[in-house]
C-alpha cells in the first residue's frame, strides 16, 4: 500500500487517512522502512474503511456544493436562505441574490466575518478580565482547520467562522486561547486552567467538532 512517510523526533509511529484517501505515516528518525512496512500492512484493514468513509464524506461535500441548504448556523442558531422574490419572514434571515451556492457562501462568508469582528475582540475583552490574561492583541482571520489560535508574541486570532457557533462554544474557543498566554501547550496545567473557566470544555468541543464538520459540508 502506498503511503507519504514523515520522519521526525517522536517515539512511536502514527498513521493518517487523509481527507483525500491518502495514507501518511509519521515515524521515528531511525525506525526502519521494513518495521513502517509491517506496521501498515498490519493495519490495511482499518485504512480501507477510514478510506470509505473519507470518499463518504468527500460526496457529501460535493453534493453540498451544489445545492443550496435551508439554513447557515449563526451563533448557535439557524438562519434562514431566502431566495429572491420569497416573502420576508417573521424573523431575521440571509436574502440572496440568486440560487448559487457559490454566491451563497460569500454572503455567508461576509456575514460571518461582520459578526466576529463585531462579537469575538468584545468576549475576549469579557474573559480576559475574568482570567487575568490579557492578549497583546485580537485578531480576525480565515483559518478553516482551526477556531483560534495564540501566538508566542501573546496575540491571539480567531477564526472567522466561530460566528456560527452558539454563545458557549464561543466562550470555550476565547478562554481555551487565553489559557495559552500562559501556558502555550496542551499540558495539565493548561487543561486545568481551561477547566477553572470552562468546567464542561469536553461537551463544547464535541459540539464544535459537529459545527466543523457541519460547516465542511457546506462548503463554509
Amino acid at each position: 500500500m502506498d503511503y507519504t512517510l514523515v520522519r521526525s523526533r517522536r517515539k512511536t509511529l502514527e498513521l493518517r487517512v487523509l481527507p483525500d484517501g491518502s495514507v501518511e505515516v509519521r515515524a521515528p528518525l531511525r525506525a526502519a522502512k521494513s518495521a513502517i512496512d509491517a506496521f501498515v500492512r498490519s493495519r490495511e484493514g482499518w485504512i480501507r474503511e477510514k478510506q470509505a468513509v473519507q470518499a463518504g464524506r468527500a460526496a457529501q461535500r460535493e453534493a453540498a456544493a451544489s445545492s443550496l441548504p435551508a439554513s447557515i448556523p449563526l451563533f448557535g442558531r439557524e438562519l434562514p436562505l431566502l431566495l429572491p422574490g420569497a416573502p420576508e419572514p417573521g424573523g431575521r434571515a440571509l436574502r440572496l441574490s440568486s440560487a448559487d451556492p457559490a454566491g451563497m457562501r460569500a454572503l455567508a462568508a461576509a456575514l460571518y466575518r461582520e459578526a466576529a469582528g463585531r462579537v469575538l475582540p468584545e468576549r475576549a475583552a469579557y474573559w480576559a478580565e475574568r482570567v487575568g490574561l490579557a492578549p497583546e492583541s485580537v485578531r480576525i482571520g480565515a483559518a478553516k482547520t482551526s477556531w483560534g489560535c495564540c501566538s508566542g508574541k501573546g496575540g491571539v486570532t480567531f477564526s472567522y467562522r466561530l460566528a456560527a457557533a452558539s454563545p458557549a462554544c464561543i466562550d470555550y474557543v476565547v478562554v481555551h486561547e487565553l489559557c495559552h498566554l500562559r501556558e502555550l501547550n496542551h499540558s495539565p496545567a493548561f487543561w486545568a486552567l481551561v477547566e477553572r473557566q470552562i468546567p464542561d470544555w469536553k461537551e463544547r468541543r464535541e459540539e464544535l467538532h459537529a459545527l466543523a464538520r457541519r460547516l465542511s459540508l457546506l462548503g463554509l
